[in-house]
């Protein structure tokens, strides 16, 4: 398995540089062509490849001299900000570096979250990103973003050349407003037009725009929206076996149970109740389309092996994760409760039966728990994930909305562990929860949630409004953290630069600050540079130890 998730790593490596081999011989032909930059297109080269095209427009540039009037205001939210971008870019940077090295001591093994598609965050391409709602978000981070640099040099007095977006693969990926270099930056012939603090404040405001609307979208979304949806009582389908009669006919993880011959079952009880008839109809939700199922097969309900833990009783004796256990020494155990109350009773060293929905009994040989009591009971090595009920091959759980709501609710409270878990939040998901990151409420989440109070009128719409505001939210703070990193041509490298050659022009004379400055930029942005690219390539080294 670990085999076929590297070929399927290297197959996507070698797609990925053949497209882009493909796509740049295409627009070799644009790329010196005088007529298209006459008409604002022109194309952008990383190492030579042609990758990136630019539209170029001046349309607007006076909505940027209306918007800029209040001066003192924006000078002083830019100024304001300056401290958090700092701590945002040596914070994103040791977090970057700390990743690095945890890559290099222990490469990780090829998966979806470490995927080539799934580096980039480009909504369509990164499969944790939903399209619709991450091309929104993305389209009003590139505006908010190029705006408030285009403000902030209008009001410094820096000419805007022009604006405009740029487009990857015939796809926008990012806007631009292009403030005048020599105004900005100056040359040997001419000095800049603003000094290093006034620089500063433009090549901040970016990043500082991120960060207010993040900040102001995820205030939203954890507050009154959050707060304005309620937890439906409804099963799901948390596991489906290979070969069985549930896989023949159709059922699939992540199905949401709607009804039973017509009979709404909210819960696993009244479920098994009605699975007592040789055969039943189950009307289910799945990627929001309903479906109409069969289901046959004597039911059995039990507790649901999550996992099996490492060296454990339980995967010496061979019993899989994603069973059911029935029984135990010949005991029915039909709920939790059962179950603790049975395993309780034993002690280590002792041998139980274990037997699952599928028939199969297992001699497990149990341990004693670390840090327990010795007249405590014997240790399995199972993880648990609830009571459900198995028939035709296909397990059903009760959906835990009421505890997904409970962890959304508390992020906020739990300070910088809530910050560092909400910034993985769409790839580590819900742990216990979601199996595959967290969409938004999206897909089966919306038939487990409904909204309450003041949204009740608004009905499954305004889970729309809740998936605006995660995702803009969301990657409007990503946008601003990576644009933090101290790499050039990225904001935060130039805002390093110049805090760094004021440092240095202070100690040596100003022709040696430069040189230092140069070489120290240079310095870091390779080893951010080098930092991103182990993440990309440390998967193929998995099998190396250091």
């Amino acid at each position: 398995m670990d085999l076929q998730l590297q070929l399927d790593y290297v197959d996507w490596l070698l797609i990925a540089l053949a497209l882009i081999g493909l796509y740049s011989i295409l627009l070799l032909p644009l790329k010196d062509s005088e007529i298209w930059r006459s008409r604002g297109i022109s194309v952008g080269s990383v190492l030579g490849i042609p990758l990136a095209v630019f539209f170029r427009t001046t349309r607007g540039l006076n909505l940027l001299d209306r918007l800029a009037r209040p001066k003192r205001f924006w000078r002083l939210v830019a100024s304001a900000g300056i401290p958090l971008v700092i701590l945002s870019m040596a914070s994103f940077l040791i977090l970057l570096l700390s990743l690095a090295i945890s890559m290099i001591h222990e490469p990780p093994l090829p998966s979806s979250l470490n995927a080539p598609r799934n580096i980039l965050l480009i909504p369509g391409l990164n499969e944790y990103i939903p399209f619709v709602w991450g091309w929104i978000a993305l389209f009003v981070t590139m505006v908010v973003h190029e705006f408030a640099h285009g403000i902030l040099s209008r009001v410094e007095g820096v000419r805007v050349k022009s604006m405009g977006i740029v487009a990857v693969f015939f796809a926008p990926i990012a806007a631009f407003v292009e403030p005048d270099d020599v105004d900005l930056f100056g040359n040997k012939d001419m000095p800049a037009k603003v000094n290093k603090a006034a620089r500063i404040r433009i090549l901040s405001a970016g990043v500082i725009s991120n960060f207010i609307v993040a900040a102001v979208a995820m205030a939203l979304f954890f507050g009154p929206v959050i707060g304005s949806i309620s937890p439906v009582d409804r099963l799901i389908v948390v596991d489906v076996q290979d070969g069985s009669a549930a896989e023949k006919a159709g059922f699939t993880n992540g199905m949401v149970l709607l009804d039973v011959d017509g009979n709404r079952d909210g819960n696993l009880e009244q479920f098994y109740s009605d699975l007592g008839s040789s055969s039943v109809s189950l009307r289910l939700l799945y990627e929001d389309r309903e479906q109409v199922l069969p289901l046959t097969g004597e039911p059995a309900r039990g507790i649901m092996v999550a996992s099996i833990f490492k060296g454990s009783p339980a995967e010496s004796a061979g019993l899989p994760a994603r069973s059911l256990i029935t029984r135990i020494d010949g005991i029915e155990i039909v709920n939790l409760e059962g179950f603790r109350k049975q395993m309780n009773a034993t002690r280590p060293g002792q041998i139980i039966s274990i037997t699952t929905g599928q028939g199969n009994t297992y001699g497990v040989n149990l341990t004693a728990k670390e840090a327990a009591s010795p007249d405590s009971g014997g240790f399995i090595g199972i993880g648990i994930s609830g009571n459900a009920v198995l028939s035709g091959g296909v397990i059903f759980q009760e959906a835990q909305a009421g505890q997904i709501l409970q962890f959304l609710k508390a992020l906020p409270d739990r300070g910088i562990q809530g910050f560092a878990y909400m910034l993985s939040l769409p790839f580590a998901g819900i742990p216990g929860f979601t199996q595959k990151g967290f969409p938004g409420f999206s897909g089966w989440l919306t038939a487990v949630f409904e909204p309450s109070g003041w949204a009740e009128p608004l009905g499954n719409k305004f889970f729309w409004i809740a998936n605006l505001l995660l995702w803009i939210g969301w990657i409007n703070l990503y946008a601003g953290l990576f644009n933090c990193l101290p790499a050039v041509p990225l904001d935060g490298g130039h805002i390093f630069r110049d805090l760094v050659q004021s440092g240095f022009e202070k100690i040596v004379r100003p022709e040696k600050a430069e040189r230092f400055t140069r070489t120290t930029v240079a310095l870091l942005t390779w080893l951010v540079l080098t930092s991103m690219l182990i993440t990309l390539i440390a998967p193929f080294t998995n099998w190396l130890t250091i």
